[in-house]
């Protein structure tokens, strides 16, 4: 498959991959986050990046690839394409068979965008304005707000995504030949929700309506309102 730069008419699937939830943000728990929202949240953190994702007008669509029914018949309902997760073997076997799967039903002439599923506070100009900026046949990709994980990977079209994703992946993909996206205008695409304090750091950003209302349901149940 012949690569090519992206232009502005080149079109995006987005993929992600959604753990079953009851594996899902297990540091998610602590004094500000009971056990039981949980579930909840990571649905919501999805269902938010999922909409916010599609409502990008560089994006032609989303794959999301899981074996959890219930983010399946959630997120299927956005408008999201399900597939299972065939290769059942971690995060990076998932976002590469995402790919695969992406190019076959797109087509060839389709950039592949990797993300994280726990990008509550996500917006879809945000999201045009990164893909905008992905030049060349190089992969890019955007950082986690710490600096040290990634949460998006770009491969334009005819390029292999090759995802080194988890721990310290910002310094895997640099040194894998990625080309780091900066810039303070697209830093929703940067806050993944991983401890009650980058939860914090989401709603003070703003989230999407799915995690608000799941965090507004949780804080009410906990004052007994």
């Amino acid at each position: 498959m012949p690569r090519s730069a992206p232009s502005d008419e080149t079109p995006w699937c987005l993929v992600v991959p959604v753990k079953r939830l009851g594996r899902a943000k297990s540091r998610l728990i602590g004094a500000d986050v009971p056990p039981e929202l949980r579930e909840r949240l990571a649905l919501a953190f999805a269902t938010d990046a999922v909409t916010a994702a599609l409502s990008a007008t560089r994006v032609a669509g989303v794959l999301v690839v899981t074996d959890d029914p219930t983010a399946a018949a959630v997120l299927g309902a956005l408008g999201a394409k399900i597939v299972p997760d065939a290769p059942d073997a971690g995060l990076n076997a998932a976002f590469a068979f995402g790919a695969g799967t992406a190019r076959r039903i797109h087509g060839d002439g389709i950039g592949v965008a990797a993300s994280a599923a726990d990008l509550p506070a996500l917006r879809g100009a945000e999201l045009d304005i990164a893909l905008a900026r992905v030049a060349g046949d190089k992969r890019h990709f955007i950082a986690d707000a710490h600096d040290i994980g990634t949460t998006m990977l770009f491969a334009p079209p005819g390029t292999d995504l090759d995802p080194r994703f988890g721990g310290p992946s910002r310094a895997a993909h640099t040194a894998s030949g990625a080309v780091e996206l900066p810039g303070t205008d697209i830093s929703s695409l940067r806050r993944d929700v991983d401890t009650p304090a980058d939860l914090v750091d989401a709603l003070r950003l703003g989230v999407g309506p799915a995690t608000a209302a799941v965090w507004a349901a949780g804080n009410r149940a906990a004052s007994g309102v």
